[in-house]
């Protein structure tokens, strides 16, 4: 398992008390122990996803200006003026 996965695992799946939880869970029948979390787990996981769609917008514009930057020197080898506006 790599880093980020193991951090997401840990930050996100795995309760902070497993065995005592699991058993107060069992008895919660109203679930009252388990207000909050679920909330705070999504607007976690929304967090994630955000960061990691702006990462994946960011390396995509890089990959066209790259592009952009490797068309124009083709073009300039190729015997293209290049205009100085």
């Amino acid at each position: 398992m790599k880093d980020y996965e193991k951090e997401i695992a840990q930050k996100y799946l795995l309760p902070e008390r497993p065995f005592l939880h699991g058993i107060a869970s069992a008895f919660d029948l109203f679930g009252v122990l388990s207000q909050g979390k679920n909330e705070q787990l999504l607007a976690n996981l929304q967090e994630e996803f955000e960061r990691r769609d702006r990462d994946a917008l960011r390396s995509a514009w890089r990959k066209v200006g790259e592009t952009l930057y490797w068309a124009v020197i083709q073009y300039e080898k190729a015997g293209g003026e290049r205009s100085n506006q």
